[in-house]
């Protein structure tokens, strides 16, 4: 069984995690983290980025925004499966195979 081309491909982080003001935060998808950036963090905790060191990354997770991540990500695998169910009954009426 060969899987759609569609299945494989990468779709991007549901969020970007980054260790600033004493926590690991979560940050939106849709601009990658960068040293100085003023974000909002899922927890809405307004923060300024800093460039973390590797000890920076052993800071514990902040839980709102680790519960508020994995919401992100059901809601993406619920939609990823909503489109798959589409795209298998459009290939059933037009006659495709798998």
């Amino acid at each position: 069984m060969t899987l759609p081309e569609e299945t494989l491909r990468w779709r991007g982080p549901v969020v970007w995690w980054q260790p600033v003001a004493g926590w690991r935060h979560a940050l939106s998808p849709e601009l990658r983290p960068r040293q100085g950036q003023r974000r909002t963090t899922l927890c809405d905790e307004d923060v300024v980025l800093i460039d973390p060191t590797e000890v920076d990354w052993l800071m514990p997770t902040c839980d709102t925004c680790m519960s508020l991540a994995c919401g992100r990500m059901e809601q993406r695998r619920l939609h990823e499966d909503e489109e798959a169910r589409r795209r298998a009954a459009i290939r059933r009426l037009t006659g495709e195979s798998e």
